[in-house]
């Protein structure tokens, strides 16, 4: 609340753009995911917890990797996904909060970078041990255990996928939930760090829709504009919103769009809502809607 409370009114985002270089920053949900965790019966992944699951639960088991963005910016957005994790027939786990690094290693940061990666890698590693797999929810944040994190740990680096790519393997399990979903149309906004890093991620969200009997198509667009905190700096907002008018800004438009748009990245989701003011679900979202 206090956060919240200097960074919402009018007369400090002028002080924030003039000052600090910053604009729209995003404000905290104030959402506790402790207590929604709790609420759904999701435990923390701790390899204490992982020990007193039986062998048919570690079967099913997953463990979600926090990021800063989406666990303090979009904190229902992981409450969605543990939720529909769960009603899949999955054992969600919940990996204990650490700073990835990301934003660290974009600004230049990078010794601190180096000691936020080997913290974090430590922990995931740690939990990876246990056989379950781990997957992340924020592309950018994702993606950058198998880039940045690479180029500083080696080896060492936590093997993380990007939450498509592992349900896209559970097939079976999926096609034994269809029958929960109403079939519909779908139009999907991908990140460009996913269309750069990981081609194959985008055609795995079609493959998750397809098990699930919905039908995902990909719209082809440049970059959204908001890259990260570029859109945030004073310095960038006019090219940020020029980016954004290139491509994105003429399908979020169409009205023929409503209501069937999802995109996968947290910069672009709020790219959306600054500039149109239209709030995108994340695919996540969009299939917990679908269920019946």
């Amino acid at each position: 609340w206090a956060y919240n409370l200097m960074m919402k009114p009018k007369f400090m985002q002028k002080f924030m753009a003039r000052f600090i270089g910053m604009v729209d920053s995003p404000l905290l949900t104030g959402i506790s995911l402790h207590k929604a965790t709790e609420t759904l019966g999701v435990n923390y992944a701790t390899l204490e917890n992982i020990a007193q699951l039986t062998a048919t639960e570690k079967a099913k088991a997953v463990i979600l990797v926090q990021d800063a963005f989406t666990s303090y910016f979009e904190t229902p957005l992981v409450i969605d996904t543990l939720t529909l994790l769960k009603k899949l027939g999955f054992v969600p786990l919940l990996a204990p909060f650490k700073a990835n690094g990301k934003p660290l290693q974009v600004h230049g940061f990078l010794k601190a970078f180096a000691k936020a990666a080997d913290a974090n890698a430590t922990q995931l590693n740690g939990l990876a041990s246990s056989g379950i797999p781990l997957v992340g929810i924020e592309p950018a944040m994702t993606l950058a255990y198998r880039a940045e994190y690479k180029k500083v740990l080696g080896d060492n680096a936590p093997k993380v996928q990007l939450i498509q790519e592992w349900l896209a393997k559970q097939t079976e399990q999926l096609k034994d939930s269809t029958k929960q979903f109403k079939p519909a149309d779908f139009s999907l906004l991908a990140h460009c760090t996913e269309k750069t890093n990981a081609v194959s991620s985008i055609k795995d969200w079609q493959t998750v829709f397809g098990n699930l009997g919905q039908k995902l198509k990909v719209i082809d667009t440049g970059c959204c504009g908001m890259a990260g905190t570029y859109g945030h700096e004073s310095n960038n907002v006019e090219t940020s919103k020029k980016i954004y008018s290139l491509s994105w800004a003429q399908v979020v438009a169409n009205p023929a769009n409503t209501g069937k748009l999802t995109a996968t990245g947290y910069s672009c989701r709020s790219q959306t809502k600054r500039i149109d003011d239209v709030k995108l679900p994340h695919p996540v979202q969009v299939l917990l809607q679908q269920l019946l």
